[in-house]
């Protein structure tokens, strides 16, 4: 009886140990219960549903003449499958939330002089305008991107010379630490890049991207800037990031599939050179429904590049398809 008791006791901490392992697991994998997009299991696009293609306004060659750019490698390694997710738009937008907005943000005066754009063609969400004698606050109610511009004559200080502004890591400094106590910078957000627009004027831009998971965005969707001036002084912010929810499983092409097609294609490459890498990204753009995966190809010379869509050509639609389905959704997004 009692070595059955101590098989027993011997047993029953064996478990205990076991159970404390498996949760010491679960919670030190991301340091939370939680799992993570990949994690999930999100239903497949179904046979023969398409998607807009994020590439429709690229130029396209014939295929009888292909680019003559190369690539040597070596491919990335990439998924089979990726998510696709929807953007969920603004709702219930109004003239007191657009108020209250910019007010908790920038201290926009509650009796700022309003502007509403009129209707979009097919009478779509307009574009909301506060004004002061020192900004300009603006508001799209389809996408959610909003912006506050100081007008010239409000600067406090203007000037064409880059001496006259701060450093450029100062820059970045005074842009993130403006965005945090103002509460505009995600935890999906890293500073992208600089702009140096003092020969004009403009001050100095600091850019933000956004990740998505472990992917680095592309698009008009996921852009965050600070234009700094002379002192530090703030001319311009604007923040352009779309809301969205986890969706579908896509397909995705190989990056072999992927570079065959950008030889067909010109994009946005003014003249190409040679392809250095090939990146997968998550293409954001405001007025497309979806946010879905590209091939984003760095080519040798600075600023060229191409986009792809990653995911397989039976799930997309045609360019011609994809233009009248985002006009369609420009004017009734919940269509």
């Amino acid at each position: 009886m009692q070595r059955s008791r101590k098989f027993l006791l011997c047993l029953a901490t064996v478990a205990a140990a076991v159970a404390l392992i498996i949760l010491g697991v679960i919670f030190v994998r991301d340091g939370s219960t939680a799992p993570g997009p990949e994690e999930l299991d999100y239903p497949p696009l179904a046979r023969g549903e398409e998607l807009p293609d994020p590439t429709a306004d690229f130029y396209l060659r014939p295929e009888t003449s292909p680019s003559s750019f190369e690539f040597d490698g070596p491919y990335p390694e990439t998924p089979s499958e990726m998510i696709v997710y929807r953007i969920i738009r603004p709702k219930n937008v109004t003239e007191a939330y657009v108020r209250e907005l910019a007010e908790k943000y920038f201290d926009m005066p509650s009796d700022s002089q309003l502007e509403i754009s009129p209707p979009r063609p097919g009478g779509g969400p307009p574009l909301y305008s506060l004004k002061t004698q020192s900004h300009l606050f603006e508001y799209d109610a389809l996408t959610g991107f909003f912006k506050i511009l100081k007008h010239k004559k409000a600067i406090a200080v203007f000037s064409r010379d880059r001496e006259d502004y701060p450093s450029d890591e100062e820059c970045r400094q005074i842009a993130t630490q403006y965005l945090k106590e103002h509460g505009l910078l995600p935890d999906d957000a890293y500073q992208s890049g600089m702009a140096d627009n003092a020969a004009s004027g403009a001050g100095i831009s600091v850019g933000f991207d956004r990740m998505i998971g472990k992917y680095k965005c592309f698009g008009q969707g996921s852009e965050i800037l600070v234009r700094v001036g002379v002192d530090g002084e703030i001319l311009k912010v604007s923040k352009r990031w779309l809301e969205y929810e986890p969706w579908k499983i896509a397909p995705i092409k190989t990056p072999q599939q992927a570079f065959k097609e950008l030889k067909f294609t010109q994009g946005l490459l003014e003249s190409p050179a040679k392809v250095t890498e090939i990146i997968l990204r998550y293409h954001t753009l405001g007025e497309d429904p979806y946010i879905q995966p590209i091939y984003y190809f760095k080519f040798g010379k600075p600023g060229a590049y191409g986009i792809v869509s990653a995911v397989k050509q039976e799930h997309l639609l045609s360019r011609e398809e994809t233009w009248r389905y985002i006009k369609q959704q420009a004017t009734d997004p919940n269509k």
